[in-house]
């Protein structure tokens, strides 16, 4: 199973790195739409998402979206083998992580998220996901420190089904350009 999950992971992630940037900007802006016309966005008070790295979707409208409807926007952390997710307000400085992922300073710990915008490199029509391969979303999940969760993608990322493993977590939806896949 790790080997076909490496495969799969490979030849997204050459596909994801493959897209135009003016075509990833308007599938990405897509995405990130329908995430912030969702009942839990809409609902929510305090909100992780993720630094994007590389050829991941922005989630830079997500962030604006949220503090024009007054939420708290946060991003993770690597702390050890878990990530935490601190506050974050525009402007505010970000340092290099272990992986290259910016990451804020400890400063300001998020407490429970209401809201969780997760990245991968493949998801599938069951609401499972393929990462970096190190789990930290994962375990985040498994600490049921969100109250919802939605992957973010490009709807070329999703599959009919990926192998799953005993420490795979499901997400609550899955956004892409296409729209919004509830699980």
């Amino acid at each position: 199973m790790r080997a076909e999950k490496q495969r799969l992971r490979r030849r997204m992630l050459e596909k994801r790195n493959a897209l135009p940037a003016t075509e990833a900007a308007r599938l990405g802006a897509l995405a990130q739409k329908h995430v912030v016309e969702i009942p839990e966005f809409e609902s929510a008070r305090t909100i992780g998402i993720y630094y994007p790295l590389g050829s991941e979707v922005r989630t830079d409208e997500i962030a604006r979206a949220a503090r024009a409807g007054g939420k708290k926007v946060s991003l993770p952390r690597t702390e050890g083998n878990m990530i935490r997710f601190y506050e974050y307000k525009e402007g505010d400085d970000l340092v290099e992580g272990r992986f290259g992922v910016m990451e804020p300073a400890p400063a300001h710990p998020a407490g429970p998220l209401d809201l969780v915008v997760i990245p991968g490199v493949v998801f599938d029509a069951q609401g499972c996901r393929i990462g970096y391969g190190k789990g930290f979303y994962d375990r985040f999940l498994a600490e049921r420190l969100a109250t919802f969760s939605v992957g973010l993608a490009y709807s070329f990322q999703v599959v009919e089904a990926l192998p799953r493993g005993r420490f795979d977590r499901k997400l609550g939806a899955l956004a892409t350009d296409e729209g919004i896949m509830y699980f």
